[in-house]
């Protein structure tokens, strides 16, 4: 646990330095955002008072010291304490994306066991080709046509926000906001989750106590679910800990799209305006989500079944 806490903090100190590289030698400044008409004096003042002026390394050295004090920075374009704008955004971003990892997890098991029983037969080739269909639009194309087909044909859903405006404390009305967001992170991911889902499935079959199983002449259902479910659990779990890195990056690309009140629009505009510190708090924070991410798959990999050894090395 220590040694991966240790490559965490490492890899986020990299992934921050290097977009802050990029973000320093971008156009732009997100201090003097809209102030086109000010002095050559002001705008040097400007610069200086928000530590612009000095060298590449001095800024970002100023900024990690920083943050191992707790202190993520100011955002230069609100002027709120970033560490504020996390404690707005993040929660909403967690439950996003929380709820469409625990459906995509469900359905990827449920289409996965109807694939294997109907191989080969109109079920499996059905869900096949919806699932590729998905898999084949960008999320953001996808979150478009939901758009479209749901909130202005259909008129039946919200597509933007976390809460109607005076419902902000409604579960309910959160609820569904979230549906749209939730059902394109779940699509867009479902083609590959099931694929590894029914390739697992398909090995456990193989396996000897599954045979022993059979010949014993224990019911189709407890051999699915006690044995070869059971079996093909630890590859889906560790695949998801895989991809938790694409799946987060999903999720701030259709929170943008949707206007959904969480880190991941937050990122991009920040991008946009080049305000440094509210970027690299955000890639930082999600360096060490992606690696909990990974760590609880293991764990959860090694207490469902302890005895076999990892399919995948995450």
């Amino acid at each position: 646990m220590l040694k991966r806490f240790l490559w965490s903090i490492l890899i986020a100190c990299l992934s921050t330095f290097l977009c802050f590289v990029l973000l320093h030698y971008s156009k732009g400044n997100a201090a003097l955002e809209g102030l086109n008409t000010i002095s050559a004096e002001v705008r040097e003042q400007i610069e200086k008072n928000l530590n612009l002026d000095k060298p590449l390394f001095t800024q970002y050295k100023i900024w990690f010291l920083k943050v191992f004090k707790g202190d993520f920075g100011v955002s230069m374009v609100s002027g709120e304490k970033v560490i504020d704008l996390l404690k707005t955004r993040l929660p909403n971003t967690l439950f996003l994306t929380l709820s469409a990892l625990v459906f995509l997890f469900v359905f990827s098991i449920i289409l996965s066991l109807l694939s294997l029983i109907y191989k080969e037969r109109f079920i499996d080739k059905m869900i096949n080709l919806l699932c590729i269909s998905f898999f084949a639009l960008p999320s953001f194309a996808l979150c478009i046509i939901f758009i479209l087909i749901f909130g202005v044909f259909l008129q039946i859903l919200p597509i933007s926000g976390t809460s109607d405006l005076g419902f902000e404390e409604d579960f309910f009305n959160k609820i569904e906001h979230l549906i749209l967001p939730v059902s394109v992170l779940v699509l867009s991911h479902l083609a590959i989750f099931v694929r590894i889902g029914r390739n697992a499935l398909i090995e456990s079959f193989g396996q000897n106590f599954v045979l022993n199983a059979f010949a014993r002449g224990l019911s189709k259902k407890r051999i699915y679910f006690h044995f070869v479910l059971k079996y093909a659990l630890n590859p889906m779990i560790a695949y998801f800990g895989a991809s938790a890195l694409s799946f987060i990056m999903g999720a701030y690309v259709v929170e943008s799209v949707f206007s959904y009140t969480g880190v991941g629009e937050l990122l991009i505009k920040s991008i946009i305006l080049k305000d440094y510190p509210v970027v690299l708090a955000l890639v930082f924070i999600s360096v060490l989500l992606v690696s909990f991410f990974t760590f609880l798959a293991d764990f959860l990999c090694g207490l469902i079944n302890p005895r076999l050894d990892r399919v995948v090395n995450v």
